[in-house]
This record gives structure tokens, C-alpha cells and sequence, in this order.
């Protein structure tokens, strides 16, 4: 994501990056690791078409958060299950 956020703000010019820095290829990283992980601190901020992005990777990245959390518990419970009838 934050390669494609690169590419979209800074390649083809959709939006940007504002707030603390001059946007550079790290700024977008660390923008897309804050809001994939809907950590969300505020100190940097999109400007443009690129929000509508951001917006569907905080959504995404809370359904695959949420979805290997089950996966995880779902694999444990059956490892326990086995464990069990040993």
C-alpha cells in the first residue's frame, strides 16, 4: 500500500501528503503502516483523491487483522482438540 499510495500522490499526482515532513517514499510507508493497522496518529494526513485509498486500506487492513486473529484461533482450537484425545 504505501508503494501504491507513492505511486498514485507523488507519480501520478491524485494527492499528497501533508503534515509533518516533505513527502518522500518512508513518509508513505509510514502514513500506510498507521492506517492499515488503524492506528491512525494524525501527524500526517492525506490531501486529495489519495484519501478515498487510505480510507480502503484502514478498512481492509481491520478485516485482514480481524481475519487472521480467527484464522489463528481457529488453528490453535484444533491443535488443542488433538492434543486432548493424546
Amino acid at each position: 500500500y504505501g508503494a501504491g499510495l507513492f505511486l498514485v500522490g507523488e507519480i501520478w499526482q491524485f494527492g499528497t501528503l501533508s503534515g509533518d515532513g516533505i513527502p518522500t517514499f518512508q513518509t508513505y510507508l509510514y502514513f500506510s503502516f498507521a492506517s492499515y493497522t488503524s492506528l491512525g496518529i494524525g501527524d500526517i494526513f492525506p490531501i486529495g483523491h489519495i484519501r478515498l485509498l487510505t480510507g480502503i486500506e484502514a478498512l481492509l487492513g481491520l478485516l485482514m487483522i480481524g481475519w487472521t486473529a480467527s484464522f489463528l484461533f481457529l488453528e490453535m482450537r484444533s491443535f488443542w482438540s488433538v492434543e486432548r484425545e493424546q
